[in-house]
């Protein structure tokens, strides 16, 4: 991918508006014209459009911001015009998600669409590297006396079936985990054994087509291309999606970030002592030593921090992801006398390895080590411009950290090159107020997405789901404030939980911001005869088994935090009712902070925004087709009618349910008009495009 201008030579530039002008007509006719390919489909509101504004961005050479509501059809919207444009002018398009479903989907969408279109592009699945078995790392588990590893599985793996999606979903995730790839480098190429991601990587490279990633595969591919490396994928790139969009900035921040431990420093200076020839390793033990104490001292503080905030700060940090870096002054000096010594040592490892000329393996077995302590060096010197926290790690600490100017970096990578840039998802804006660059504002504040004649800003659309037919909102403006009563509200809140569930007989799921509160309402359900049962979310990421149960017992509870707010798709019946247990406003967060502290209203430009896009996400939850119907409740007084608070008017605004009431009876009554237990449901009308 080149990262030049955005001019192109006058005659390329009438070609691929004279391509663009056929591929155009061939668009209207898919979306348009009667088909016998296409008995039962018919028009999406929305779905063309959008198809046309991006073909209009790529014949301008702009990137395109484009909200696309449930329902809307957006992959057949992005994936017909570039399908055909790829095909017309052999280049290379990438799709790039942030979940494996969205990518799994969309490699069927694409089959569906060669048959539809006659269009025969080579498409090529690039999953993450954690979702292959690695043969060495399963041979050396197999090895171990502790190992859990069946033999049909071992038999299996090594017949070819690498890929995890070819396994049953309650295959353990602790057990893929000791035997997926961890981390896919040069040993790699050379590795004896027949390895799929390897063959994955490698078929890359060729010249037109379509690549199914995700964005973390992408960003790293970019950062590669910036640094003047060669790509992980070709270089022939003439147009990216990014879907799911509303990730995009984590996925960049996560490829940013660097993590430092205890154990793994450790490690790595018994790697430099190593490197020395032992007739000379007593030349580095005194410096050996000091490195280890300083790692030592280091990181004792930093648990000292944490437990300080899990003691000191608010109830939500008790189960927090990340803690605050609290850059006092005696932590900045162990920081810099922890990287001072292990510069030391680095010096000192590399000068005297080259006294071994005949085992140069000694100075590369070290390497990890001197670009560890490089790194940290170089942190040093850009504190300023550096964002660091605190990660859990079990009983351990972690030091991270990633630059500051995120949005920066994602201009730079995605928008400043000659590759045009696509980006859609259901949740880019939080207003529906004001011009486009006011609804798009905190997206574009995030990523830096171009307002000049570079980008261009599409009118959200729409869901075509009649949300206020087959749903309705309830809200409650009689309980306690969340944080500033938290026990009463908690208290109060479960009782009002209870009478929900009581609606629906089950059937719900219930989404919580702070695992503390979900462990709160699971113990206080637990102490209840219900007439259904209650699951929550899993240790671990793999959410298969609880989720499975949950569709298959339709009665069940579900309460989840996390990635439940976006990352469940459970159509009928089962999820009839949803349940937003406090607004998700960002619980303490050291991001979020430093994003606010940088805001000139760090309630209205970060937290309110933040807020909003989350809550669509999770109402996002009920309804996932035209049939679909049920309820939502938001148990949080802060969304009530008198006194009204300063995002009331905005977030009711932004919602795609407007019909909504604070009575538990209307509430009732409108479920019991749903006959969700009735063979005849009603529809949305059409049947419409996938």
């Amino acid at each position: 991918m080149e990262h030049s201008s955005f001019s192109e030579p006058q005659a390329e530039q009438n070609r691929r508006i004279a391509d663009i002008l056929k591929i155009s007509r061939r668009v209207s006719s898919f979306f348009w014209d009667p088909s016998p390919k296409r008995p039962h489909f018919e028009e999406r509101e929305g779905q063309a459009d959008m198809a046309f504004e991006i073909l209009d961005a790529i014949k301008n050479g702009q990137h395109i911001l484009v909200e696309a509501g449930v329902g809307i059809g957006k992959s057949f919207a992005y994936l017909v015009p570039l399908l055909l444009y790829t095909n017309q002018c052999a280049g290379t398009i990438v799709v790039a998600t942030s979940t494996i479903a969205l990518q799994e989907q969309l490699m069927r969408d694409v089959r569906f669409l060669h048959e539809q279109l006659g269009t025969r592009l080579k498409v090529v699945l690039a999953k993450g590297q954690a979702n292959y078995a690695c043969m060495k790392r399963m041979e050396e588990y197999k090895a171990r006396p502790d190992s859990e590893l069946p033999e049909e599985l071992a038999a299996s793996i090594a017949a070819g079936r690498q890929d995890r999606a070819e396994y049953p979903a309650d295959l353990p995730q602790n057990l893929w985990e000791q035997i997926c790839i961890k981390q896919f480098g040069q040993r790699c190429r050379n590795c004896r054994h027949k390895c799929l991601y390897r063959e994955m990587r490698n078929e890359l490279k060729w010249t037109g087509g379509i690549v199914v990633c995700n964005q973390d595969f992408l960003t790293a591919h970019l950062l590669r291309r910036s640094k003047g490396l060669e790509g992980l994928i070709n270089g022939s790139i003439e147009v990216v999606i990014i879907d799911e969009a509303h990730n995009l900035e984590s996925k960049v921040r996560s490829a940013m970030t660097q993590r430092l431990d205890q154990s793994r420093l450790l490690a790595l200076i018994g790697q430099a002592q190593r490197a020395v020839p032992a007739e000379m390793t007593a030349h580095i033990q005194r410096e050996a030593k000091a490195a280890e104490n300083a790692v030592r001292i280091f990181f004792r503080r930093l648990q000292e921090q944490v437990r300080r905030q899990i003691a000191e700060s608010e109830r939500d940090m008790k189960f927090a992801d990340r803690f605050f870096f609290q850059q006092d002054e005696n932590a900045l000096a162990l920081l810099r006398d922890m990287a001072s010594a292990l510069d030391r040592l680095s010096e000192s490892s590399q000068a005297l390895s080259t006294f071994d000329l005949g085992r140069k393996s000694r100075q590369e077995s070290a390497d990890d080590f001197y670009e560890m302590a490089d790194a940290l060096s170089n942190l040093i010197h850009e504190l300023d411009a550096s964002l660091l926290w605190i990660e859990g790690k079990g009983r351990a600490v972690e030091l991270v950290y990633c630059p500051r100017n995120m949005r920066d970096i994602i201009r730079k990578l995605y928008f400043e090159g000659s590759v045009r840039t696509v980006l859609t998802s259901a949740t880019l804006t939080d207003t529906t107020q004001g011009s486009l660059q006011e609804q798009y504002a905190y997206f574009i504040s995030n990523t830096g997405f171009p307002l000049d004649k570079r980008g261009y800003l599409s009118e959200p659309k729409p869901s075509p789901f009649p949300y206020d037919e087959h749903a309705m909102l309830y809200y409650c403006d009689d309980l306690p404030h969340p944080t500033q009563e938290h026990d009463a509200f908690i208290k109060k809140g479960v009782e009002r939980l209870i009478e929900i569930l009581d609606i629906s007989h089950g059937r719900a799921l219930v989404l919580f911001t702070a695992k503390a509160d979900l462990e709160e309402v699971y113990k206080a359900l637990q102490g209840r005869d219900l007439p259904y049962r209650v699951l929550r979310q899993q240790n671990g990421p793999s959410q298969d088994q609880v989720l499975k149960e949950f569709r298959d017992n339709v009665d069940s509870v579900l309460l989840g935090t996390g990635t439940y707010w976006e990352g469940i798709d459970i159509k009928g019946k089962a999820l009839s009712n949803l349940v937003i247990f406090r607004l998700p406003f960002p619980v303490p967060d050291p991001i979020i902070e430093d994003k606010v502290s940088m805001a000139a209203d760090g309630l209205m430009d970060v937290r309110v925004p933040e807020m909003i896009i989350k809550l669509k996400q999770g109402i996002g939850r009920l309804i996932r087709s035209a049939t679909d119907a049920g309820i939502v409740s938001i148990i949080d007084p802060r969304l009530r009618d008198n006194p009204p608070a300063r995002y009331r008017d905005i977030v009711w605004d932004s919602l795609p349910i407007q019909n909504r009431t604070t009575s538990i009876d209307t509430l009732r009554a409108f479920y019991a008009s749903l006959n969700l237990d009735s063979e005849a449901r009603p529809t949305a009308g059409s049947m419409l495009l996938p």
